[in-house]
């Protein structure tokens, strides 16, 4: 009923290099986050230029349809080679992947909607962590050939759930929403990272 896609064919131009080849204590942080998924998921879907990356992992890896297009072509690309009727849709520089939250997002899941959205403690729709139902892949195609790539407008202009912050707050201390955009951000994370270990 549910698979999981990991977009990770960005350009990556703050990171300066790709971001699925991230290195956290020594290991890539899209490996690491696979490991975890494949403990909800039994098919992971990855939208990357980079096969050979992924060639131990047993994920399916696909390429961008419409090419150098943005997030939202990465969702295109990964419902359209889904077998299931919902994705779970996160991204490689997202470090803090929460077993508990995704099944707890998973929990509510209602057949009646076109996916589930987190909304943030500022009232702003969270695209990453979310839930979309493979016939959105139409609608996208649509927004795509038209050159729309605005992923908070394609979803205000679709049937979400939406899920309030106070619903999802006990997972917020785990910084689950964090991404890592630029090399500094990056070098934050694995001082914090070990100075709790420490």
């Amino acid at each position: 009923m549910i698979n999981c896609i990991i977009l990770a064919g960005g350009n990556s131009r703050r990171m300066t290099f790709p971001k699925e080849f991230i290195e956290i204590d020594e290991k890539y942080l899209v490996h690491n986050s696979i490991e975890i998924l494949k403990n909800i998921f039994e098919d992971i879907i990855v939208v990357s230029n980079n096969k050979e990356h992924y060639k131990d992992l047993k994920v399916k890896v696909v390429r961008d349809i419409f090419y150098k297009k943005g997030p939202l072509a990465g969702l295109h690309s990964g419902l359209c080679y889904s077998e299931s009727e919902f994705s779970f849709l996160t991204a490689c520089d997202m470090p803090n992947i929460n077993e508990d939250f995704i099944r707890f997002l998973i929990s509510k899941l209602d057949k009646n909607f076109d996916g589930v959205i987190c909304v943030s403690k500022e009232n702003k729709l969270l695209p990453m962590n979310a839930i979309y139902k493979n016939s959105l892949k139409e609608n996208l195609r649509e927004e795509l050939l038209k050159d729309h790539r605005k992923f908070v407008k394609f979803i205000e202009d679709n049937k979400f759930k939406t899920i309030p912050y106070e619903d999802w707050e006990k997972f917020d201390k785990q910084n689950i929403f964090e991404n890592l955009n630029t090399i500094s951000e990056l070098e934050k994370f694995k001082m914090e990272k070990n100075n709790k270990i420490i």
